[in-house]
């Protein structure tokens, strides 16, 4: 069984971002948590109101929960499971623990366009991902993707470590209706060498011999600038990448980058760490 969790304003709109997690576990039997945050209280009189907070998000006449037991009927045979779960004071430290606790397999986050000078703005949920220990989707506003037929999985010259194939993938690819494109963008100085290994890496893993694929190497001197170019030319439903890690640990040093494309593309942006 697969964790997923998605953030949720408790308005029925939030539940749609269900249907993504769905295509990327096809086939599998999902549990679905829906986190909604719940800022601290500041004053003893707004923390004493804790519990009817808690009290509201039981109510079952709201639209949002009548939303909810229709998607628990509409896909009783793919998620075994259907929880809304308060989290007080999200920060990145409580996402990660939150995450880490209850073994979470993906992570679904809205990608909105956000008004930088509204300080009332709470901080968006992409900010609070970016250091978690699972794949995060990225699903940008108003996308057109439902299905992900056609995917772009981006490979860096410059980077050994998101190479490796992730099960997530390999899953999502299975069937014959899809298709992958590995996307390998080099810098007009890029050794032979560099191009050789990433070539080999495809070419010689047993994984892909069965895969519907093909391999699109793409000059380009910025690796964004690069599959802002991609997208534009190819009609691309979906784009994955491994997450780039510092050579002094754990830091992911590509931490914003699937969010800014994802907004930037309008194409959902599978980040598998």
């Amino acid at each position: 069984m697969k964790k997923i969790v998605i953030p949720t304003d408790l308005t029925p709109q939030s539940l749609n971002l269900i249907k993504y997690g769905l295509q990327v576990m096809k086939g599998q039997t999902c549990e679905i948590i829906l986190l909604h945050f719940i800022p601290l209280p500041d004053s003893i009189t707004d923390l004493m109101m804790l519990p009817r907070v808690e009290e509201t998000l039981a109510l079952p006449n709201t639209p949002f929960h009548k939303a909810l037991e229709r998607m628990r009927k509409l896909y009783a045979v793919e998620i075994s499971h259907l929880e809304l779960i308060p989290l007080y004071g999200g920060n990145p430290l409580k996402i990660r623990n939150f995450i880490d606790d209850y073994n979470i397999d993906l992570i679904l986050c809205p990608v909105m366009e956000v008004n930088t000078s509204d300080t009332h703005n709470p901080e968006p949920f992409s900010s609070l991902v970016k250091d978690v220990s699972c794949p995060v989707l990225y699903i940008p506003h108003e996308t057109e993707s439902i299905r992900f037929r056609k995917i772009v999985y981006l490979l860096d010259t410059d980077d050994k470590y998101s190479l490796l194939l992730n099960d997530l993938l390999l899953n999502l690819t299975a069937g014959r209706d899809h298709y992958v494109t590995f996307l390998i963008i080099f810098k007009p100085d890029t050794t032979r060498e560099k191009l050789k290994y990433v070539l080999d890496k495809i070419y010689h893993t047993e994984q892909l011999k069965g895969l519907n694929c093909s391999v699109h190497l793409l000059r380009e001197k910025n690796f964004t600038g690069g599959v802002y170019t991609f997208v534009e030319e190819f009609k691309v439903d979906l784009l994955v990448t491994g997450r780039k890690k510092n050579l002094l640990g754990n830091l992911f040093t590509r931490k914003r980058t699937s969010s800014d494309m994802a907004k930037h593309t309008k194409v959902p942006f599978l980040s598998i760490s």
